[in-house]
């Protein structure tokens, strides 16, 4: 008997969470998708004392994890060798930083983020190659080279999970206390730091000196979040101070602020495909972890419509991810910014407390609207949940996948 869809990708995600999935650099830092039970009705508390005030970890599952590990599960050895393996090389790995970039953005300063659109080409039909041409799902390797910061911040984000998730099971400091380096080098430091936007992201030569959906690059930045709840238990001496603390916390503050109200960020927001969700998904979290509870509450209320109202059809499926020279891989793509979305609505209940359900008569009496459950939201038979169940369905028959392209003839 085939277990249920919703408990396999449930113990999928939890050795994502812990494992961190090795991955070749140049791809996305992996994303937990933390599925509830489907068998779960109530919230889970998230401000355990014994746990890390995580927001998009699991705390129930690291916590797991770290004492099977303890106890000798060999079943989780393989993953946990290769974490270790990979936060032992992020030690000895110089931070890195904006300003190593070779190329300079048109501000002049190094200091800002520079990043190109992965699927633009040079014009075969100009000398000089301009403008640039698109030619979606097909990646130029110019996009992902040294000259530029979007595989730089993929590495640094991706070493800090691993050394954040190295201290959580091992209780060894250097772990905590690289991370701290690679922090202060990134956001930090008078030097080295990044100043909070996005204005040259996703550049095309020739087209645009930088466009709203460049802030997708940005999507893994709650790593940072929940690295940082990871080694707080460390020493003083392998944090970040207090004071680099509330720096950090400012800088997050500022760029929300940046995403929010700048034309890009405003571009961005009504995207209606991936970009929109990833949009959102981004300023939730950096609402929450800023402590902008109202403003995480609205956004998060308005999801249930804007978002995955108008982007789900009945049958479960993305249709303007089905539009795309690779369905399949912007279909599991979409769902890791939907899942984040359902898992933060629960995480801003367990923080704010018990609301009463969307349609209860009291939300129309209140400025504040009342954050439905993401997981359980449901408009005319278009849910989250039938998403994971087509995603689903292919993972577990490939061959059956309906949709084939050129750039994606099998799974």
């Amino acid at each position: 008997m085939k277990r249920p869809i919703t408990g396999w990708l449930a113990s999928l995600a939890l050795l994502m969470a812990v494992a961190g999935c090795a991955q070749p650099s140049a791809t996305p830092v992996p994303v937990p998708v933390p599925v509830p039970a489907s068998t779960s009705t109530s919230t889970p508390d998230y401000r355990s004392p014994s746990a890390p005030a995580l927001l998009t970890l699991e705390p129930d599952a690291l916590a797991l994890t770290r004492l099977r590990l303890r106890s000798g599960d060999a079943s989780l050895q393989p993953a946990h060798a290769a974490l270790m393996k990979r936060a032992d090389s992020a030690l000895t790995t110089k931070p890195r930083s904006v300003v190593d970039k070779t190329t300079v953005p048109p501000s002049g300063s190094k200091h800002d983020y520079l990043s190109m659109g992965p699927y633009w080409w040079p014009n075969p039909a100009t000398k000089d190659g301009l403008p640039y041409i698109q030619r979606d799902g097909q990646r130029n390797p110019e996009a992902t080279g040294e000259a530029l910061d979007s595989i730089r911040m993929q590495r640094m984000l991706a070493d800090v999970r691993d050394l954040a998730l190295a201290f959580h099971f091992s209780g060894d400091a250097r772990y905590a206390a690289q991370v701290a380096r690679v922090l202060r080098i990134w956001f930090l430091a008078p030097a080295t730091r990044m100043n909070p936007s996005l204005r040259f992201a996703q550049a095309v030569p020739g087209v645009a000196e930088g466009r709203g959906i460049g802030l997708i690059d940005t999507r893994d930045l709650w790593i940072v979040f929940d690295a940082l709840a990871l080694i707080d238990p460390a020493p003083a001496s392998a944090r970040l101070s207090a004071a680099e603390q509330a720096a950090l916390q400012q800088w997050f503050v500022a760029y929300a602020a940046w995403m929010d109200t700048s034309p890009l960020g405003r571009d961005e927001a009504a995207a209606r495909n991936n970009h929109g969700m990833f949009y959102d998904v981004q300023m939730a979290a950096l609402w929450l972890h800023t402590g902008q509870i109202d403003r995480a509450r609205r956004l998060l209320a308005g999801v249930q419509t804007a978002r995955f109202g108008a982007q789900i059809d009945t049958q479960g499926r993305l249709p303007l991810e089905l539009a795309r020279t690779r369905p399949f891989h912007y279909h599991t793509f979409t769902l890791e910014a939907m899942t984040r979305l359902a898992h933060y609505s629960r995480v801003l209940a367990a923080r704010s407390g018990s609301a009463p359900p969307p349609d209860d008569p009291r939300c129309l009496r209140t400025a504040v609207p009342c954050t439905p459950d993401l997981w359980r939201a449901e408009i005319d038979g278009r849910s989250l949940p039938a998403v994971i169940d087509f995603v689903a369905r292919a993972v577990i028959d490939p061959a059956g996948w309906p949709h084939p392209t050129p750039l994606e003839r099998q799974l």
